[in-house]
């Protein structure tokens, strides 16, 4: 929390006593696990917010808080002008249920769930944004940061490595 500016951490602590307060009028027993490093900050604070372990002693009920940092959320923030590949994808792409931002990343193919019915909408959710993978973020950089045609031709190869990484056959086409 320390390494975080002044603005951000207040916010952090204005959540972590509104979460307390929730919980406290809930009479709930948390277990915090995190996703991303804002995440685990937060469950962090709320773990060893005095008042909050107070509570934890006394409540009745238990709960399971997932914290979860929304990577992709912000790249519709990044920029407006319509010249990313990112922007392109946001776009074109059907939103997420219930999300204004976040869209949906059908990864069935790549799945054992394939099916012929056509009236089937199995959604095998994936995610473009994948911070711990030093190859897959440094193409989704380029994704936001690159002219379309240039995140295009980088995305190209990327799939070129990877194939032959895998000696899996290759088709090139300048289509």
């Amino acid at each position: 929390l320390g390494a975080l500016p002044a603005e951000l951490r207040a916010a952090v602590r204005a959540l972590v006593g509104g979460l307390d307060a929730l919980f406290s009028a809930l009479g709930l027993r948390e277990e915090s696990f995190a996703v991303g490093a804002l995440s685990r900050v937060i469950a962090a604070e709320l773990a060893s917010y005095a008042p909050a372990r107070n509570r934890r002693r006394t409540a009745t009920s238990k709960a399971s808080v997932v914290f979860v940092d929304r990577t992709l959320d912000l790249a519709g923030a990044v920029g407006h002008h319509g010249d990313s590949l990112a922007e392109k994808i946001l776009a074109v792409l059907p939103k997420l249920p219930g999300h204004k931002t976040d869209v949906m990343v059908n990864m069935v193919e790549l799945t054992a769930l394939q099916t012929t019915d056509e009236t089937c909408s199995i959604i095998a959710p994936g995610c473009l944004a994948q911070p711990n993978d030093p190859a897959a973020k440094a193409l989704w950089e380029s994704f936001l940061n690159l002219k379309q045609k240039e995140a295009v031709m980088e995305a190209r190869r990327h799939l070129v490595e990877a194939a032959s990484r895998e000696n899996l056959p290759i088709k090139m086409s300048m289509g």
